[in-house]
């Protein structure tokens, strides 16, 4: 699996999960090691359920945020095909919650994705997702200018 110094590229500033120009951003802030992405989110009554839960799509969205940005650290772009979360407990409004994910597995353009969010040492939800390699041109069809740095993007990574 060829891992790129992922601190020299950024998802989309605009992005709904964690850019830091999209004012309705869910806030998730990540950093990234060799292998994971590491974060946190802290999410607000924008985004409950019942009275003091956060809803389960808001963590789904923060998931699929999450494995989106494992994308960078294998430096393959790429879309979700399929995404399922298991649901191990409930998740409060309010509470900063722990967010880590990887890629367990690169199968041609095939990316088996894995994460998990904790709220402390407690874990709140695991997720499975199958993303699929796309070339960044699949992105500049929408007309929309992309991130400068997503230039070159995968294009040393073995598809």
């Amino acid at each position: 699996m060829s891992v790129s110094p992922a601190a020299d590229r950024t998802h989309d500033p605009r992005c709904m999960g964690c850019g830091p120009e999209n004012p309705d951003s869910l806030g998730v802030s990540v950093r990234f090691t060799e292998d994971r992405v590491h974060g946190t989110v802290t999410l607000d009554g924008r985004h409950g359920g019942a009275p003091g839960y956060v809803h389960g799509g808001a963590l789904a969205a923060v998931m699929d945020d999450l494995l989106g940005n494992v994308l960078i650290v294998i430096d393959r772009p790429g879309v979700t095909a399929t995404m399922t979360v298991d649901y191990r407990g409930p998740a409060l409004l309010g509470r900063t919650l722990r967010l880590e994910g990887w890629c367990e597995k690169i199968d041609g353009r095939k990316l088996h994705m894995r994460g998990e969010i904790h709220d402390g040492d407690t874990l709140i939800a695991e997720g499975r997702a199958l993303f699929i390699h796309v070339d960044v041109s699949h992105w500049e069809a929408s007309g929309q200018p992309l991130p400068p740095n997503w230039q070159g993007w995968g294009d040393t990574a073995d598809a």
